[in-house]
């Protein structure tokens, strides 16, 4: 009984937010230059004016996140609370990393359209990859 547990446990921690993409996006996606992003970051955490925070936002899923020129950003989720991470361009998209106490989350957010500012966020979590178009959020 008791290696059951783990096992479960196991399968648990390793199947959290993987940067495994098993299945097919139905959207295609476009390489962006870094000033493509530019315009989704907010200038320091420390500034709290909340008007001008830009915001990317599932509310589906639901998450929310605030990118920073810095290199980092903050995230929320409604289940399991929020925190701090770091992102960098690569390949024409922002690769976004944190660390949880049980899990690593490894997300992606790409363009999915040419001439616009359409924005998809991709992961995986416990229940399989995840294909979510962000919006910027109203305040």
């Amino acid at each position: 009984m008791l290696r059951t547990v783990f096992g479960f446990l196991a399968v648990l921690l390793i199947s959290g937010c993987q940067p495994l993409y098993n299945e097919e996006r139905n959207y295609q996606v476009y390489e962006k230059d870094p000033e493509f992003f530019q315009p989704l970051m907010n200038a320091s955490a420390e500034i709290k004016d909340e008007k001008d925070t830009i915001v990317l936002e599932d509310t589906s899923y639901p998450i929310s996140l605030k990118l920073y020129k810095d290199g980092r950003f903050f995230y929320q989720l409604k289940k399991l609370g929020d925190g701090w991470g770091t992102w960098e361009h690569k390949k024409g998209y922002l690769h976004l990393y944190a660390e949880r106490k049980i899990f690593v989350m490894n997300f992606e957010i790409h363009s999915i359209n040419p001439e616009g500012q359409d924005l998809s966020l991709e992961f995986s979590d416990r229940f399989g990859p995840k294909f979510l178009r962000l919006q910027k959020a109203a305040l």
